[in-house]
C-alpha cells in the first residue's frame, strides 16, 4: 500500500503541494502571455515606424515640389524674364543669366522658358548646354500633363493664370518640374510666357536627403517593383513585408496629373524584435529556473512553517468530534474536510435555540412597531407590505385596504403637486436625501401635510424602505398664514414687487458694491397666459414658485412683473453657490413640464449681477438686467448670463436706440449703403445690395443687427424697410439713367424685406407704386426673403408673393442653409435667386462638408433655373473654388465692401 500514500496524505501537506505547483503554473503561463502581446506590440510599432519614416520620405518629395514651385516665381516675376518673351533678347538674356553655375545655386537640373503658345524659346540643361531645342525640354514640353495645364490655362482669364508643380517621368528618371506665368516683376502685367524649371529627383533622391531620413528609401520604377510572397497590402497601393531582420514598405508615388509614376520603397532594421526575442529567451530559462526554487522554497517552508497552524486544527475537530460523540473517529481514510462536513451537519440541527431567541427579538420589535405614535409604512417596489396602527388611524384605512397596494395610492393625483410623486421620492433617495414634504390622502381624500421619514432596511432579503410619517397639517397651516401676510404675492407667495424692490434699494443705499441679485426671465410665461388662461398660468406660477423653494432657497425671491423675477444675493461670498443653484434651476424648468395635463416648455434665462455695478441706481440695474436676459430670448441657454459694466453699458445704450429709432427711420436718419454684386466669369458688377446703416448723434455707428432687432420689438421694421427700399429705388433710378446715357447696360438693387412686410395684403400696390415713381424697369429690383419667412407660409402669402412676381420683381433667398427651410421649398416657392451665406464660404478651406453642399447647392439650383450668388467672398482662393462650381455671382470684400450712395454713383455711372 506504500506506493499509494501520495493518494491519502494529510489536509496540510495537500495544500502545500497544490500551493506550490499553482504558483509555478502562474508564473510560467503569466510569462508566456507577456512574450506574446509584447512580440505583438514590437510588431506594431515596427509597422507604426516604417510607415511614418515612408511618409516623412512622401512629404520630402512634396516639400521639393513645394519649394521648387514657390522659389520660381523670383525668375519669374522678374522684369528681365518678362522681357526675354516681351522683347526677344534671347543672346543678351543668355549671356546675363544662363549658367551651369545658375543651375547649381538654384539646386535645379534644367530651366526653360515657353512662350503662350507652347514654343520653347530659350533652355538651360545640366552637362548639356543651353540651347532652345534640347531633347528633354521638348519631351516635357510635349508631355501631356504639362499640354494639359499650358491648354486650360490659355482659356482662362490672365488674371486666374496660376502655377502648377508635380513629378513627371522622362526617360525611366522622375523630374520634380513646375509651371509658372511670367509677369513682370509688380505682378500686375498680363503673363508672356511660361518658366519651367526641374531637378532630376532620381538623381538627388534620396541620397540629397540621407541626413534627415530616418530610414533606408529607394525609388522604383513601375515596373522594377517585385513583391516577395508573404507581403501584406494594407491599402490599394501599399504592401508591407517583414522577415527575421527587415520590415519594408511600399507606397505609390504620383505625377502631376495624379498619375501613377514610381514606387516609395522604405526599409528598416527590425532591431526592437531581434533583442526582444533574446531578451525573452534569456528571461524564460532565467524565470524557469527562479520559480522552480521559488516554488520548491515555498513548499518546503509552507509544510514547516504552517503544518503546526494544521496540527492544532486538526486536533480541534477532532475534540468537537469527541464532544458531540461522532463515529468514524478512528478512520484514517476520513480526512478533516470530510470530518467538518459532518461536524456542521450536526451544528445544523442544533439551531433551534437560535432560532427562538430571534424569535423573542423579533416580538419585542413588533411590540414597538405596532404601538409607536408614529404613523409607520414598509414598502418593498414602490408596493405597501406593511403599515402600523398609528399610520391606520391617521390615514382612515383597514389594514386590508393598502397592504399590497402601490404607494401612489396616498398621494394626491395632481400634476401640480410634483413633490407628492412616488418616481420623485426615489430619484430623491438615491442623491442622498431622505426626509420629504408630501401631501397624503385618507380614505375620505382628504388631504394630510405629511413630514416622511425614509430608512432603508432588508425585508425578506429585498431592500426595502421604512417610512416614518408625522402630521404636518397645523404647522403648513400657519406656515400659507404667515406666506399671505403683506409683501407676498398672491398668486405666487415669492415677494411681491413692491417688496423685493424695496429691498434691492434699500441694499443700494447701505451696502453698495457688496452685494448681487438674479435677474430671471421666464418669457415663455406670457403664451401661457395668452393661450392657456389664467387657471393654467395660476398653476404654473404656484409650479415655478416651488421650484424657487426648492433651489434657491437661501436667497430672497420676488416676483416684479408676469413673468420675471429677482433673487437677492446678499452676501458677494454667495455668488458662488447662487450661479450653482440658478444653473440647476434652469436644469429644473428647461424640462418638459406637466401642468393639469398640459406639456409645457418654461425654458429660462438668468442673470447675475457684477458687485462692481450695484453703486448705481435701481432703474439702471432693472435695465441692465432686463437688457442681458432679452438677448437670449426665443434661444437655448444653459448657463447664467453675466452683467458686467459692459453690458450695463450696453443697456443703457439699447435704451437711447429704442427711444431715438423711430424719429431715425422718419427723418431717414438709417440710410441706404450698397454692396456690389459681381459677375463670377467676366468680373463686372451686376447690380447691388441695399444695406441698412445708422449713425446716431450721440452713441455713433449703430451695428444693423442691433437696430433692425430693435426694430423688430417695437413693430418698425415695415416702416423701416419701406424707408430703404424707397431710397434704393431712388439710387437705382438715377444710377441707370445716367448709364443709359452713357451707354451702359442697367444694373440691378437687391432690398432685404421681412416676414412682417408679406402679411400686408397692400404689399404687390405698394412695390408698384415706389416702381411707378422712381421708373424701375421689370427685372431692375429684387427682393430678398429669409428663410423663416417660407417657413409654414399660407396660401395666400404664396399668391401675394406670385402677384409681386408679375410686377417684373425677382425674388431671392437670402442666407439659404442657416434657417428652417427644406430643398423642396426650392421648388414649390417662386424663386429666381438663391444667395449663399457667409457662414459656409468662410469655411470652404477647411470643411469637406462645406465645400459638398455648396457644391450641390450650385447644381440643384442650376438644374432648376436659379441664379446663385455667394455672399461673404474675401480671398482669391474661395473665388477660385465658386468659380469652378458655377456659382453664378460673388458679393464680398474681395471686391467690394459697402459704399455709400454717392460712393456708388460716381463709381459705377461709366463702367
Amino acid at each position: 500500500m506504500s506506493r499509494f500514500r501520495l493518494l491519502h496524505l494529510t489536509l496540510r501537506s495537500r495544500t502545500a503541494l497544490y500551493f506550490g505547483l499553482g504558483l509555478t503554473g502562474v508564473i510560467l503561463s503569466t510569462l508566456f502571455i507577456t512574450r506574446t502581446f509584447f512580440l505583438y506590440s514590437l510588431d506594431e510599432l515596427e509597422n507604426l515606424e516604417v510607415s511614418r519614416a515612408n511618409k516623412q520620405a512622401q512629404a520630402v518629395i512634396e516639400m521639393m515640389i513645394s519649394l521648387q514651385e514657390d522659389r520660381s516665381y523670383d525668375w519669374a516675376y522678374w522684369d528681365e524674364t518678362y522681357q526675354l518673351f516681351t522683347e526677344g533678347d534671347i543672346a543678351g538674356y543668355r549671356d546675363r543669366n544662363l549658367y551651369q553655375e545658375s543651375l547649381d545655386t538654384l539646386s535645379l537640373d534644367m530651366m526653360a522658358f515657353v512662350s503662350l503658345k507652347g514654343e520653347v524659346v530659350e533652355s538651360l540643361v545640366r552637362d548639356q548646354g543651353d540651347s532652345a531645342y534640347n531633347p528633354l525640354v521638348s519631351q516635357i514640353v510635349a508631355n501631356d500633363s504639362v499640354k494639359s495645364h499650358f491648354t486650360k490655362m490659355n482659356s482662362m482669364l490672365d488674371l486666374y493664370r496660376e502655377s502648377e508643380a508635380g513629378l513627371l517621368l522622362i526617360d525611366e528618371q522622375l523630374w520634380v518640374i513646375s509651371l509658372t506665368p511670367v509677369r513682370d516683376s509688380e505682378g500686375v502685367s498680363a503673363s508672356s510666357g511660361w518658366l519651367i524649371w526641374g531637378q532630376n529627383l532620381s538623381e538627388r533622391f534620396p541620397g540629397n536627403f540621407d541626413a534627415i531620413l530616418t530610414a533606408d528609401n529607394k525609388l522604383l520604377g513601375l515596373s522594377q517593383l517585385q513583391l516577395p510572397s508573404e507581403s501584406v497590402q494594407l491599402s490599394e497601393n501599399t504592401w508591407v513585408h517583414r522577415d527575421k531582420e527587415t520590415v519594408v514598405e511600399w507606397s505609390s508615388v504620383y505625377g502631376m496629373s495624379g498619375e501613377q509614376v514610381a514606387y516609395l520603397q522604405t526599409t528598416e532594421l527590425r532591431v526592437h524584435y531581434l533583442k526582444g526575442h533574446r531578451l525573452f529567451l534569456y528571461l524564460i530559462g532565467i524565470v524557469v529556473l527562479v520559480a522552480g526554487l521559488i516554488a520548491l522554497a515555498t513548499f518546503m517552508l509552507f509544510k514547516k512553517r504552517v503544518s503546526t497552524r494544521f496540527a492544532d486544527f486538526e486536533q480541534s475537530v477532532m475534540q468537537l468530534f469527541s464532544k458531540y460523540q461522532l463515529d468514524d473517529l478512528s478512520n484514517r481514510r476520513t480526512d478533516e474536510l470530510e470530518r467538518i462536513t459532518q461536524l456542521v451537519e450536526v451544528l445544523a440541527e442544533n439551531t433551534s435555540l437560535t432560532q427562538d431567541k430571534l424569535q423573542d427579538t423579533l416580538q419585542k420589535f413588533d411590540a414597538l412597531y405596532q404601538h409607536r405614535s408614529m404613523g409607520m409604512l414598509l414598502v418593498v417596489d414602490k408596493e405597501i407590505i406593511d403599515i402600523n396602527q398609528a399610520a391606520l388611524e391617521l390615514l382612515g384605512y383597514q389594514k386590508g385596504d393598502l397592504v399590497h397596494q402601490e404607494l401612489n395610492v396616498l398621494c394626491k393625483v395632481d400634476e401640480s403637486q410634483p413633490e407628492c410623486k412616488v418616481d420623485q421620492m426615489y430619484q430623491a433617495l438615491a442623491n442622498g436625501v431622505t426626509q420629504f414634504e408630501a401631501t397624503m390622502l385618507t380614505r375620505e381624500e382628504q388631504e394630510i401635510e405629511c413630514l416622511i421619514d425614509v430608512n432603508l432596511i432588508h425585508h425578506e432579503n429585498q431592500q426595502a424602505l421604512m417610512l416614518s410619517v408625522s402630521d404636518m397639517s397645523e404647522q403648513k397651516k400657519q406656515a400659507r398664514m404667515i406666506k399671505d401676510l403683506v409683501g407676498r404675492d398672491p398668486v405666487s407667495g415669492l415677494y411681491n414687487r413692491p417688496a423685493i424692490l424695496a429691498r434691492l434699494d434699500d441694499l443700494i443705499q447701505h451696502q453698495p458694491n457688496q452685494f448681487s441679485f438674479l435677474y430671471i426671465s421666464i418669457d415663455r410665461l406670457k403664451q401661457v397666459s395668452e393661450v392657456y388662461g389664467h387657471l393654467i398660468f395660476d398653476d404654473t406660477i404656484n409650479y415655478i414658485a416651488a421650484v424657487f423653494g426648492a433651489e434657491l432657497r437661501p436667497f430672497e425671491v420676488g416676483r416684479i412683473s408676469e413673468f420675471e423675477f429677482i433673487a437677492i444675493i446678499e452676501d458677494v461670498e454667495q455668488c458662488d453657490d447662487a450661479i450653482q443653484c440658478a444653473t440647476h434651476f434652469m436644469d429644473v424648468l428647461s424640462r418638459k413640464t406637466h401642468i393639469l395635463g398640459i406639456e409645457l416648455d418654461l425654458s429660462c434665462q438668468i442673470a447675475i449681477a457684477d458687485p462692481e455695478i450695484t453703486h448705481h441706481s435701481l432703474g439702471y440695474l432693472l435695465q441692465s438686467g432686463s437688457f442681458a436676459v432679452q438677448g437670449f430670448q426665443h434661444k437655448t441657454v444653459t448657463e447664467v448670463i453675466q452683467i458686467g459694466a459692459d453690458v450695463a453699458k450696453r443697456a443703457q445704450s439699447a435704451l437711447v436706440i429704442s427711444r431715438d429709432i423711430s424719429q431715425a427711420i422718419r427723418d431717414k436718419a438709417i440710410i441706404a449703403h450698397y454692396q456690389p454684386i459681381v459677375d463670377t466669369e467676366s468680373g463686372k458688377v451686376n447690380g447691388f445690395e441695399a444695406l441698412a446703416r445708422w449713425i446716431h448723434p450721440e452713441l455713433g455707428f449703430v451695428p444693423p443687427d442691433v437696430f433692425i432687432e430693435l426694430a423688430e420689438q417695437h413693430q418698425l421694421i415695415v416702416e423701416l424697410g419701406e424707408s430703404i427700399l424707397r431710397q434704393a429705388c431712388q439710387f437705382i433710378s438715377t444710377l441707370n439713367r445716367t448709364r443709359a446715357d452713357n451707354g451702359l447696360n442697367p444694373l440691378t438693387v437687391h432690398v432685404n424685406l421681412s416676414a412682417m412686410h408679406f402679411y400686408h395684403a397692400r404689399l404687390p400696390d405698394a412695390l408698384r407704386h415706389v416702381m411707378d415713381e422712381y421708373g424701375i424697369a421689370p427685372g431692375q429690383l429684387v427682393i430678398e426673403i429669409t428663410e423663416s419667412t417660407l417657413l409654414g407660409i399660407e396660401s395666400e402669402t404664396l399668391e401675394r408673393t406670385k402677384e409681386i412676381k408679375s410686377l417684373g420683381i425677382q425674388l431671392a433667398l437670402d442666407d439659404f442653409g442657416t434657417g428652417y427651410s427644406s430643398f423642396s421649398t426650392l421648388c414649390s416657392f417662386p424663386l429666381d435667386i438663391v444667395k449663399l451665406d457667409k457662414s459656409y464660404i468662410d469655411q470652404l478651406e477647411n470643411n469637406d462638408r462645406a465645400r459638398t453642399l455648396i457644391r450641390s447647392i450650385a447644381s440643384m439650383a442650376k438644374e432648376l433655373g436659379l441664379t446663385t450668388v455667394a455672399e461673404g467672398v474675401e480671398t482669391a482662393s474661395q473665388l477660385r473654388k465658386l468659380k469652378v462650381w458655377h456659382v453664378d455671382e460673388i458679393q464680398g470684400y474681395y471686391f467690394y465692401k459697402p459704399m455709400p450712395e454717392s460712393e456708388a454713383l460716381k463709381a459705377f455711372d461709366r463702367q
